[in-house]
């Protein structure tokens, strides 16, 4: 975390919202550094076993043990996560998404990535646990908070510039309908600004998850109906686990070629 808060860049940028707020540079960095504890997190080994083996325990209560992938995509994936940092970028079914990518990572001896989620998915357990496994909790609505952005933008500048790689659901959200939800742009905006300061060359792999059943169905067809969503919490997920005891056939995942974003005159230098 020094890293980053001793960048001068960074400092800069703090300087120049203190000076555009008319307040003092320590007010603005103190709340960069609360930003920063919220973001932050690491890799530890310990935790990324748990990790894996609770998303191996998830999944097999519903689905085959076995996921279906191609042994070629896979291949490609490992020669590039050798040279580059890798983005995976996925579509968004169900809250189990990110545990399958992982687990077939894991499964082929390869590193599980940086994984962007929700605040308000760092309740009790998952927080402590996910803040040592890579997981970045972001907060949903950041458009007015100058200090927050400045802040996530240079923690992930920080880890592209290290080669980490990320996974994330672009749309942001479930789609309720089955159909692809129009994509939110944020994370990639920030991640292609990082490789600008880095100089980091990121590949950006698309990320294809088909299941035959997903256990969020019945759940959205209620809240369509106009039932509230359950807000998320320890006992939500335990008993979103229980729920998944029934048998819902296979899990496919197809890696893309990589894609090649086309720049935008939208991004900001550091």
């Amino acid at each position: 975390m020094d890293k980053i808060l001793n960048d001068p860049r960074f400092q800069k940028r703090l300087a120049e919202v203190a000076q555009q707020k008319g307040v003092n540079f320590s007010e603005v960095h103190e709340e960069a550094v609360s930003y920063l504890n919220e973001l932050y997190t690491e890799h530890q080994p310990v935790a990324d076993l748990i990790g894996v083996q609770l998303g191996q325990f998830i999944l097999s209560r519903a689905y085959d043990k076995t996921i279906d992938v191609n042994p070629k995509e896979v291949k490609e994936v490992a020669r590039l996560i050798r040279r580059h940092p890798v983005a995976f970028v996925m579509t968004h079914k169900t809250y189990v998404d990110m545990f399958v990518l992982a687990l077939v990572l894991a499964r082929h001896g390869l590193p599980i990535p940086y994984t962007f989620a929700g605040i308000n998915m760092a309740f009790m357990g998952v927080a402590q646990l996910g803040r040592q496994s890579g997981v970045i909790f972001i907060r949903r609505s950041i458009k007015d908070n100058l200090v927050y952005k400045i802040t996530l933008r240079h923690f992930i500048a920080h880890l592209v510039s290290e080669k980490a790689g990320f996974m994330w659901a672009i749309e942001g959200t479930r789609s309720r309908t089955g159909k692809l939800v129009w994509p939110k742009m944020g994370i990639l905006k920030y991640i292609m600004e990082a490789e600008q300061y880095s100089k980091e060359e990121v590949k950006y792999i698309p990320v294809s998850i088909v299941y035959d059943l997903i256990p969020d169905v019945k759940e959205m067809a209620r809240e369509m109906r106009g039932k509230a969503k359950k807000a998320e919490s320890l006992m939500w997920f335990i008993d979103y686990i229980k729920k998944m005891g029934e048998k819902m056939g296979r899990i496919s995942l197809r890696f893309g070629a990589p894609v090649l974003p086309e720049p935008s005159h939208t991004l900001t230098a550091f």
